[in-house]
């Protein structure tokens, strides 16, 4: 009697395959675990630059802020330096108006009309009225001669008859004083008609 051995397969050939599956799979796990790293790290880069970019345009913005801030702070004391030199100067004008003395710009009439400018008891310009720019520019050398600078509070008063002056002189001074206050920061002129 002869025995059987039954069927005998060769699992080498399978093996093989098997381990060319497994070899195969293992690389493309790799593979992709090495993608995913890349891109995780390319990733990582983007956002730490986009984090550095922010945070030098907010350092940017921030040193902006800071010397706008600086500048502001440096115009407002600027601004309480001036208030209180501009103060200063006010009460000196109010205790030289208080002892009388003061820019008086006098018109006493004759036929064409006579300008009169006088610093207390001085008298700084005499003109005739013919033209608002002489008698800009009598008062303005009559200011100047008066050692009055652009800065200083000018206290005026110009006084005039109304009954006997012309409205022309009188309009013609009153231009040149209204001129002569934009040219100087603190000038005060005030119309005196003693004929009222």
């Amino acid at each position: 009697m002869r025995k059987n051995k039954g069927i005998i397969i060769e699992l080498t050939a399978l093996l093989d395959v098997i381990f060319i599956m497994l070899f195969w799979m293992m690389i493309n796990v790799q593979e992709g675990s090495t993608k995913v790293r890349e891109d995780a790290d390319s990733r990582i880069a983007q956002a730490q630059a986009e984090v550095a970019q922010v945070r030098a345009e907010t350092e940017d913005k921030l040193e902006s802020m800071r010397e706008q801030a600086d500048s502001e702070i440096k115009k407002a004391q600027e601004r309480a330096e001036h208030l209180n030199r501009d103060a200063a100067a006010n009460q000196q004008a109010l205790e030289n108006f208080g002892k009388g003395l003061m820019l008086t710009i006098n018109l006493r009439y004759s036929p064409g009309g006579e300008l009169i400018v006088t610093n207390g008891d001085n008298e700084l310009a005499r003109t005739a009225v013919t033209s608002e720019n002489d008698v800009y520019s009598a008062i303005s050398q009559a200011i100047t001669k008066a050692g009055i600078a652009s800065e200083d509070v000018v206290l005026c008063a110009f006084v005039y008859d109304g009954s006997r002056a012309l409205f022309r002189d009188v309009s013609e001074i009153s231009d040149a004083v209204n001129r002569l206050g934009k040219s100087y920061k603190n000038f005060y002129c005030t119309f005196i008609n003693t004929a009222r």
